[in-house]
């Protein structure tokens, strides 16, 4: 339940919950759900563990801690220097999981490789879960740049013999 919140940014929870009592007009100082926040993260938690296998987060988890991109490669640029893809990569203003200044790093390593690269950060208020909560504008990102390389590279195949 507490890795739960930090999915979420600082301003959703306040929106979302505050310091609101769950019906009750003040705190019981018990273990028995106090605020709203408890009743969501132990909703949230029960629909967790009956959806998803505890190992498969162990190994996921282990996974993110063991990567790292530069690992035997030096920096970002060298890591990312075979690459020849356009690259579109989009950031979320609140996402403490991956913060924007991480994606702009990359995306500085691609641009002095003078990859092709397209680089927006949405302004979200939902923190990491951005990405699920707000579909539209990243949508139609994507469809816009997924149009512009098949045109691309439809127009570089007309141009091969």
């Amino acid at each position: 339940m507490v890795g739960h919140i930090t999915y979420m940014s600082d301003e959703s929870m306040r929106e979302k919950f505050g310091r609101r009592l769950r019906g009750k007009e003040s705190v019981s100082f018990g273990f028995d759900v106090d605020f709203e926040v408890e009743s969501y993260l132990r909703y949230r938690g029960s629909q967790f563990v009956n959806r998803f296998d505890a190992n498969s987060y162990l190994y996921i988890t282990k996974a993110m801690d063991y990567f790292d991109l530069t690992s035997g490669r030096g920096s970002v640029a060298d890591a990312l220097r075979a690459a020849s893809a356009r690259f579109l990569v989009i950031s979320f203003s609140s996402d403490w999981l991956y913060p924007s200044y991480q994606s702009q790093e990359m995306v500085r390593a691609l641009r002095r490789r003078n990859c092709d690269v397209a680089y927006v950060e949405l302004q979200a208020n939902y923190g990491h879960d951005s990405f699920l909560v707000d579909v539209a504008e990243q949508a139609e990102l994507v469809r816009g740049f997924l149009a512009s390389t098949f045109s691309a590279s439809e127009r570089q195949g007309e141009r091969a013999p």
